[in-house]
């Protein structure tokens, strides 16, 4: 009789401890809300703290704007300017706010705010199990500082004399452009130590973006006159280099699907990766004004999403295109939408 109670509550304890497993598949409202598909960061106006955070399903039927604040009922902050992801975890740079919020990628819940040795934060890669955050005001400091992901402390910071801006990895390190606004022509490496180990100068244009994909790094950079896409691989050494002659001001690359997308103003270039010829434009925004109307762009799921900020003040128009340029959504997000991510 004592062995078949022991045995009931040995199964009423096992129960027990399933129904909780599954409890915690819920966010804290016991919603089933996943937010699994393009993640939008909207910068807000400078000094107001209506930076946010906008969703848009895999098969772009509709957007939901505003899901930090639903989720947490406060706030996000001021400057929404990067998001990266690791694990279950999306870290979220705040950068008039001086922090990084962390949440649940999938259910937007907060689960901690980092802002030791945080100001002014750029963006964020993640690394060997560490994050990494460039710092920048202008004129005062630049630097990256690194946290250990599995608990958010604080490791090391590394002092810049050079403007960082946009920071990827590949292989096991991470490389910093040191170039912004469309001016610098250098990339930075740290090594999995956490130790600077070279310097690479691209050899022709300013850089307008670096991006990682499939264990190699691309910058892009022009020369006021041509386009120029540099390969760099995980070691650190410039591999490739392909010149687009004759597209001036080439800006916002993005690579997926082994095909290489960016804009010159209102014209959007589609290529493969492994061309090195100069593509005709793709298809052509119309009317176009000023850089805002191109403000972001990202290629993801096959479809190239892209962002016009208007006046800087009203909500952003996001469009969303396929590779020949049939316009296939339209949706009003946040405030100056400065980023799209597969989530």
């Amino acid at each position: 009789m004592k062995f078949n109670k022991f045995l009931k509550y040995i199964f009423a304890s096992v129960v027990l401890t399933i129904a909780s497993c599954k409890d915690d598949d819920f966010d804290f409202n016991n919603q089933e809300t996943s937010y699994s598909g393009i993640i939008l960061s909207n910068e807000g106006l400078f000094e107001k703290s209506n930076g946010s955070i906008s969703f848009i399903p895999n098969d772009i039927s509709t957007i939901e704007n505003d899901i930090y604040k639903k989720v947490n009922n406060e706030n996000l902050g001021d400057v929404v300017n990067n998001i990266g992801f690791s694990g279950d975890k999306a870290y979220i740079a705040v950068n008039n706010s001086n922090k990084i919020e962390v949440v649940n990628r999938f259910r937007f819940n907060k689960v901690a705010t980092i802002t030791d040795n945080i100001k002014q934060p750029r963006y964020i890669t993640i690394s060997n199990g560490q994050l990494y955050v460039t710092n920048s005001k202008y004129g005062e400091y630049n630097y990256v500082s690194i946290y250990n992901v599995d608990n958010n402390k604080f490791v090391k910071k590394i002092d810049f004399s050079d403007t960082v801006e946009r920071i990827v990895s590949a292989g096991n390190k991470v490389f910093v452009q040191n170039a912004s606004y469309g001016f610098g022509n250098t990339i930075t490496v740290i090594n999995n130590s956490n130790d600077v180990e070279k310097t690479i100068s691209i050899p022709n244009g300013q850089i307008t973006k670096t991006v990682s994909y499939e264990n190699s790094v691309y910058v892009l950079a022009n020369d006021f006159a041509d386009t120029y896409l540099y390969q760099i691989s995980s070691a650190g050494n410039i591999t490739k280099q392909t010149k687009y002659a004759g597209i001036a001001y080439g800006e916002n690359l993005s690579i997926d699907n082994n095909k290489v997308v960016f804009n010159s103003k209102g014209n959007i270039y589609v290529t493969d990766l492994s061309s090195t010829t100069t593509p005709a434009p793709a298809f052509t925004i119309s009317p176009f004004e000023d850089y805002k109307t191109v403000y972001t762009l990202e290629y993801l799921n096959g479809k190239i999403f892209i962002s016009d900020v208007k006046d800087y003040v009203e909500d952003s128009k996001i469009s969303v295109y396929t590779l020949a340029g049939g316009l296939e959504k339209t949706f009003s997000s946040g405030k100056i939408t400065v980023g799209f991510y597969k989530n």
